[in-house]
């Protein structure tokens, strides 16, 4: 398959219709080096579940002219593209026009796929899907399994004994729950033998906001440690597998309930004993979700404009850019105001007046009220209860977690997970903020976090409080003077590659400007 194959299917099939199956195309590059890998076995056949425009096709007669090739497209469209464009089929060649879904009982001595690729909420065969899989499988899927994950499920119980397969897909489900069904499966038997992650996505994937790896399986009875190993270079894939940087990680240190992607570049020689969960210290939750940020949210002229009363008001950030930096108080979140940022929360069940009912009555009467959160609220325009929170943590980040200490009253929508500290958890605010902030901190942390394509890094709540932070014996170490002059420093200057308190915390220096410890 060469690029103009995929232009010229680009031109002539619309992009709706390619995002309805999830298609994204392998480079030659990424498929040759897949397709070599499983020849290695000795590979006769191949099969390709979601054959598409052929790449592995083309890339498998390349290496080996008389291989069979096998598999099943379930879009009539980009097969018929495929023929069209490849005159000389011969009888080696065999892809049928059905749902991979809808065969089951068969085995394949070698598997090559790049999966449809699209998220839970528009796998909308699901319901059929996953019931089918528990029972043929025994495997219970959750609904924020993706299709890729599906397929992937699949494939592994049908390889025959002692073959292989190779894998092109999201590596999402390496940091979530759905994914733990998924990587115990890959555990079984010894099979899984390396994952690697391709870091330039934006050329394998450049429509598709996620990960990209390639997932290598060998059914041949031998626990060896698995490779995680980084590409940073299409042309990398050139060679083998041991000719790429990877990291041996032993299959006894792989828990399927463990985030996996942390594997990949977890910085050396942690002192785990002086760390322990978040969640000794407090929680973080998700900020305010109001259902119509268009209609909660208010500038103060449009505020004035309404003549709504003060009292049903409160500040509150909406989007993470209105913070530029890494401390606030209440005189940065007046300028706002006084910029005429949207950043007024109203809560119209706190007092009623007229200009209160008006605005209600607009609200229903634009349709505010029908909203999927605000429907099922009684009555629908009440809001979240939430006070302040002292440390907010963005959701999304790229080259390192936007971390904000917070002295004002301002709460904060779902740009932000807030941190509430329990008692014992209140004396250690200022520790725990510069911890966050700190290189090490930030290293440390980085275990848990779900990564996406283009560099792009997202928390939940739960991924915080199951994160590393120092102990308190290990924070009684620094003392209240050192403490305040590093978060005055950070209010000020705001250089926070400056907080080396945490150093310790890695006990292998060189390792601290490291992406990468093998």
């Amino acid at each position: 398959m060469s690029i103009e194959t995929v232009a010229r299917y680009h031109r002539v099939v619309e992009l709706s219709h390619r995002q309805k199956h999830g298609q994204f195309f392998t480079p030659p590059l990424v498929a040759r080096f897949m397709c070599r890998w499983l020849l290695e076995n000795g590979a006769k056949v191949l099969f390709d579940p979601a054959f598409g425009l052929g790449a592995f096709y083309f890339s498998v007669k390349g290496l080996e002219a008389e291989i069979r090739f096998s598999g099943v497209e379930k879009d009539p469209t980009v097969l018929a593209h495929f023929i069209e464009e490849s005159p000389n089929l011969d009888d080696t060649f065999s892809v049928r026009n059905v749902d991979y879904f809808s065969i089951w009982g068969e085995q394949y001595p070698a598997i090559v796929c790049n999966p449809p690729y699209m998220r839970f909420q528009n796998f909308s065969e699901r319901q059929y899907v996953f019931p089918e899989i528990e029972k043929r499988l025994g495997q219970k899927l959750s609904g924020y399994t993706n299709i890729a994950s599906a397929f992937l499920l699949k494939s592994l119980h049908e390889l025959a004994p002692k073959g292989r397969l190779a894998y092109l897909m999201p590596l999402e489900f390496l940091n979530t729950g759905y994914g733990e069904v998924v990587k115990r499966q890959l555990l079984e038997k010894g099979l899984l033998k390396a994952l690697l992650r391709l870091e330039p996505e934006g050329e394998i994937f450049p429509d598709a906001i996620t990960s990209v790896g390639i997932i290598l399986v060998s059914d041949d009875g031998k626990h060896d440690p698995v490779k995680f190993c980084t590409v940073q270079t299409l042309e990398q894939l050139a060679g083998g597998v041991n000719e790429l940087p990877c990291r041996d990680v032993p299959t006894e240190v792989l828990n399927p309930s463990d985030k996996w992607l942390r594997f990949f570049d977890e910085p050396c020689d942690i002192d785990y004993n002086a760390l322990q969960p978040l969640s000794m210290y407090g929680s973080f939750s998700r900020g305010i979700a109001t259902g119509a940020n268009e209609y909660f949210l208010l500038s103060r002229s449009e505020a004035l404009d309404w003549d709504l009363p003060e009292a049903a008001l409160y500040p509150c950030i909406s989007r993470s850019s209105q913070i530029k930096q890494s401390f606030i108080d209440d005189g940065d979140i007046e300028r706002l105001i006084d910029n005429d940022e949207r950043i007024l929360l109203v809560d119209l069940s706190l007092i009623q007046t007229e200009a209160v009912s008006e605005y209600v009555d607009f609200g229903e009467s634009a349709g505010f009220d029908k909203r999927y959160l605000t429907r099922m609220r009684k009555p629908w325009f009440k809001l979240e209860s939430r006070q302040p929170s002292p440390i907010l943590f963005g959701v999304f980040s790229r080259n390192g977690f936007k971390v904000i200490r917070n002295k004002s009253q301002a709460v904060s929508l779902t740009c932000f997970h807030c941190f509430y500290p329990n008692l014992f958890g209140s004396k250690f605010i200022d520790h725990l903020f510069l911890y966050f902030v700190s290189p090490v901190g930030q290293k440390i942390m980085s275990r848990e976090v779900r990564k996406y394509g283009g560099k792009l890094d997202k928390f939940e709540p739960r991924d915080l409080n199951n994160s590393l932070v120092p102990t308190p014996e290990w924070f009684g170490k620094l003392s209240e003077d050192m403490v305040s002059k590093n978060v005055e420093m950070v209010a000020h200057s705001g250089k926070l590659s400056q907080i080396r308190l945490f150093d310790d915390l890695i006990t292998n220096r060189k390792t601290l400007d490291a992406s990468f410890c093998g």
